[in-house]
């Protein structure tokens, strides 16, 4: 056999193999709206590029096998359009490895975002990055997505990457959006996220000067019971009102429905911890109990669904174990964090 034949059978093999290749990676955003206000960018492991690139302005397509545009179905005589602008990206065939996805809001909105990932073999897999969120103007939204499109490969990881600041952006979308209550709602709750922001900060100070993981998520312990507060402070008003324009309580009992009482309970669970005790101090001095029996306060279902996730995201990144209940610290944890100061 001359040295042709091999590198043609080589051809064909490597040829057969390409076409048998079915995986993709694609992605549909649409903000609810006959225009869209919401961008995608897909970043690959080696830096590549697909999509709006907000910091260039423009559109670039430098991943492998990558499509991106703009779906929109008009009318054919009139031109008027049928159905909102939907921005489409897909990889086909798609490498392993970890991708970047970041959503570039043009206008602050909500929007409604999903994903499909197909393997080798053209099995879909589930892929946990289809949701609705908000998003505000010229701001960025960020995802960690790590794939093997290999049939019986490990699950698709996600991490949606969500700071103190996400909070308030969403807090004051939902509030443009009619979905959360009033501007004196709204900012006491931003301002729960500003004493736990506070509170994190001091513990990125600390990392600096303690190396051990156990003792820095002691640290964050007083930051995640504050934020697991703040979700079960929009459950209750959730359940007191979703609605702007009619309130009906879904409380069974009455404490199910007690904001104050909820502080209460947090505040005698955890009144011995110092982190506590100093949002205490912060928040009984806020605006926000001058105004609290005057202010209007309701959370949708929509608008509690996106906040609490999020919510949820930003205590993973400070502890990833959910399993053990943080809305009442652990007072020989917290002992050993102080002896070791």
């Amino acid at each position: 056999m001359n040295l042709f034949v091999v590198k043609m059978i080589l051809f064909l093999c490597f040829s057969t193999l390409r076409a048998e290749d079915l995986s993709s990676l694609n992605f549909a955003i649409n903000s609810l709206s006959t225009n869209t206000y919401v961008q995608i960018l897909v970043v690959d492991s080696y830096g590549n590029k697909t999509g709006f690139d907000p910091i260039l302005s423009k559109k670039v397509r430098n991943i492998k096998n990558s499509y991106y545009g703009i779906d929109v179905i008009s009318n054919y005589e009139t031109g008027e359009t049928i159905t909102p602008e939907t921005v489409k990206l897909g990889i086909t065939p798609v490498e392993s490895g970890t991708y970047t996805v970041i959503l570039f809001g043009l206008k602050s909105t909500s929007y409604s975002l999903y994903s499909e990932f197909y393997n080798v073999n053209g099995d879909m897999i589930l892929l946990p990055i289809s949701e609705i969120g908000y998003i505000t103007q010229n701001s960025t939204q960020s995802y960690s997505l790590h794939l093997d499109p290999t049939p019986g490969a490990p699950a698709p990881t996600i991490t949606k990457i969500v700071i103190f600041q996400t909070l308030r952006d969403d807090f004051n979308v939902a509030q443009k959006l009619n979905q959360i209550g009033d501007d004196r709602f709204v900012n006491s709750l931003i301002r729960m996220v500003n004493i736990a922001e506070k509170l994190y900060n001091r513990c990125e100070n600390v990392k600096e000067k303690v190396k051990d993981d156990k003792h820095k998520k002691l640290c964050y312990k007083p930051v995640i019971a504050i934020l697991e507060l703040i979700k079960k402070r929009l459950e209750i008003v959730n359940r007191i009102c979703d609605n702007p324009g009619e309130c009906k309580s879904k409380c069974k009992l009455k404490d199910e429905c007690d904001e104050e009482r909820a502080f209460d309970n947090f505040r005698k669970e955890n009144i011995k911890e110092e982190g506590i005790k100093e949002f205490f101090s912060e928040w009984d001095k806020d605006e926000w109990h001058k105004h609290k029996k005057m202010c209007k306060k309701f959370i949708t279902d929509e608008a509690l669904k996106i906040i609490s996730e999020d919510i949820d995201w930003l205590i993973k990144s400070l502890d990833g174990n959910k399993d053990k209940p943080k809305d009442k610290l652990d007072k020989d944890d917290i002992k050993d964090l102080k002896s070791e100061k």
